[in-house]
């Protein structure tokens, strides 16, 4: 593979540096505006060419040392100090939402995160077998067959839940497992109550395992995972112990949350959200939470209406969401089991608050139909992925106000970033 060596202007919407090459755009992580460095090309088409950073030969002033070696894997802006990080999803989300919408749209307010490292709630370590042992790693961004080991886990969990973690991995070397034997080992923490959980994710129905019970950890779930899928889904519960849940408060609301289940990664800046929308809501007769999962948005919004109804396709996550509802002495919420695309029609009709808050895929384009056929008075939109908020935005911007627009840095160090828009029925 060639090596060439250029200047990388500008960082883009996946959080690459940007630069040009003898008429070709090139794509790489790791480098900032204004550096020149040195990539090896890794791929090369027509009019443009990705590359992998070998040696950076003119640093910026806004480059910093990364605190881990395989932050390219988990957090690829440790390089950037945090100043030229706000700065840069601010202007990101604003020009996603310009290429989207085709209106400027300027964020009312970017809240930045309160911690930059230890933030998350949920981490997902896979493994890989080093030196005759078993080991934490995580692909290599880009190449999913090769792997970065992970000697302290990740810096992006806590250190307390890392420890733990590192007990577990201990445990499995001794009973002699390898990664033919395990897929995965998530881990969910709480921030308000210091709950744990850990659920290992098992190639094999056939392993007999003791009881795993590190220090610190509230439950531990053992589970087989069809080793043909790529991701660690629950296909059997083969043993467990404790709590297969953790707890969470966010101001007056009580949310549990399966291991299973979606719950956001940053408690602190959803709070955040959580009291803008609010802010945003007002009061209503009729309001709908699609994508609900375990009903965070809707029970936060519980009082601010007469009747809440939550639309949630995982099973889990939907009973979870009832048992939020009870918890929380909600008895003007329910829950409905079905995927929003599929939702009665009769269900949006003269809705007064619309909240949605759906995957990185956005809206199914059922879905928006329907919106745009029901005209609910006020949607409320958070998104973790402003192009596909954009995208949806542009349909409703025909038929509804922009009254409020925020981001949340819910992920810092990383590309990604929380977005907020509010709209009113013209």
């Amino acid at each position: 593979m060639k090596e060439i060596t250029l200047e990388f202007k500008k960082i883009v919407g996946e959080g690459k540096a940007l630069g040009r090459h003898e008429g070709k755009v090139v794509f790489a992580y790791g480098i900032l505006p204004g550096e020149t460095a040195r990539v090896r090309v890794t791929v090369e088409k027509r009019n443009f060419m990705d590359g992998e950073l070998l040696e950076i030969l003119a640093p910026s002033l806004h480059r910093i040392a990364p605190r881990e070696d395989h932050y390219l894997s988990c957090s690829p802006w440790q390089i950037m100090d945090y100043e030229l990080q706000t700065t840069t999803k601010k202007g990101l989300v604003e020009d996603l939402l310009y290429q989207m919408t085709k209106e400027l749209i300027r964020l009312d307010k970017f809240y930045p995160a309160e911690q930059l490292f230890g933030y998350r709630t949920k981490i997902e370590y896979s493994f890989a077998d080093d030196d005759g042992r078993l080991a934490f790693a995580f692909h290599k961004r880009g190449d999913y067959r090769s792997k970065y080991i992970l000697e302290k886990g990740c810096a992006l969990m806590s250190d307390k839940t890392n420890a733990i973690a590192l007990q577990i991995l201990e445990i499995l070397n001794k009973l002699a497992l390898s990664a033919a034997d395990v897929k995965t080992l998530i881990l969910r923490e709480t921030k308000t109550t210091g709950e744990r959980i850990a659920a290992l994710f098992l190639k094999r129905k056939d392993l007999a395992l003791p009881e795993i019970k590190p220090d610190g950890l509230n439950g531990f779930i053992a589970v087989y995972s069809n080793p043909l899928k790529p991701v660690s889904s629950a296909d059997e519960i083969l043993s467990a112990w404790g709590n297969d849940f953790v707890t969470e408060k966010i101001g007056d609301t009580v949310l549990s949350c399966g291991f299973d289940c979606f719950f956001q990664n940053n408690v602190e800046l959803f709070e955040t959200a959580l009291s803008e929308i609010r802010d945003a809501a007002g009061s209503g007769g009729k309001l709908i939470d699609l994508y609900s999962g375990v009903g965070a948005i809707g029970l936060a919004l519980r009082d601010l209406a007469g009747k809440v109804y939550a639309v949630e396709s995982a099973p889990n996550s939907a009973r979870y969401a009832r048992l939020n509802a009870a918890q929380n002495n909600a008895g003007n919420f329910e829950v409905i089991c079905s995927l929003s695309e599929h939702t009665d029609a009769a269900l949006l009709e003269g809705a007064d608050i619309l909240a949605l808050n759906p995957p990185r895929a956005g809206l199914h384009q059922k879905v928006t139909k329907r919106i745009m056929e029901l005209l609910p008075k006020k949607i409320i939109y958070l998104s973790c992925n402003p192009i596909t908020q954009g995208r949806d935005a542009a349909f409703f911007l025909e038929k509804y106000r922009l009254t409020r627009s925020a981001a949340f840095d819910f992920y810092p160090n990383t590309p990604h970033v929380e977005t907020l828009l509010v709209f009113e029925r013209e």
